[in-house]
């Protein structure tokens, strides 16, 4: 026989959280993708300027 729990406030509690959460990563996703967007294109400028260096080219 299973026991039902008597304490609704702590799902109540928990749901809302959740709602909370998700609604965080929602508002933030947008600002998350526009750094990790600026951090490839630095990465690709990085790694292209060591190329040059390493080929001898002009900078």
């Amino acid at each position: 026989m299973a026991t039902k729990s008597k304490n609704n406030g702590a799902m109540l509690w928990s749901i809302i959280s959740i709602v909370i959460g998700l609604g965080t990563i929602v508002y933030c996703f947008p600002h998350i993708t526009d750094l990790a967007s600026d951090g490839i294109s630095r990465t690709t400028r990085t790694v292209t300027y060591f190329i040059q260096i390493i080929k001898g080219g002009t900078v």
